[in-house]
């Protein structure tokens, strides 16, 4: 597991409401798959309008992640110690124009592979 210290990097503490442990579990679920390149936090949170309990929306930006890989990584999700509700949409192959759009202008770089560990503290 990469320890991480959010506040260094450009995910600014609490910038979507989520605190340092809930950070580090989407983190390190993402770590698991390496065909996941980047994904976007968009909606309430990335717009910071989120309420206490709001749900996470996130969408994996690059191209070739099966659905197989979907699958997996939302079950993640539900078996993790989260306390909210994450909706996962795989960008390339959403067929849905608003919803791309809105996530064109709202969306908010939660995690890139490449490069990623260069904005974080390791312990």
């Amino acid at each position: 597991m990469v320890k991480s210290d959010f506040s260094r990097s450009n995910i600014e503490k609490n910038y979507f409401g989520l605190t340092d442990r809930d950070m580090q579990t989407m983190l390190d679920i993402f770590i698991k798959y390496p065909e996941v390149q980047t994904v976007f936090v968009f909606g309430s949170r990335a717009k910071q309008t989120h309420k206490p309990g709001s749900d996470i929306d996130l969408a994996i930006m690059n191209a070739g992640v099966r659905e197989t890989v979907i699958s997996k990584i939302k079950g993640d999700f539900d078996e993790s110690s989260l306390p909210y509700t994450v909706d996962l949409v795989n960008y390339p192959v959403l067929n849905h124009a608003e919803l791309k759009n809105h996530i064109d202008r709202v969306g908010v770089l939660f995690y890139q592979k490449e490069g990623f560990y260069n904005l974080l503290k390791k312990e």
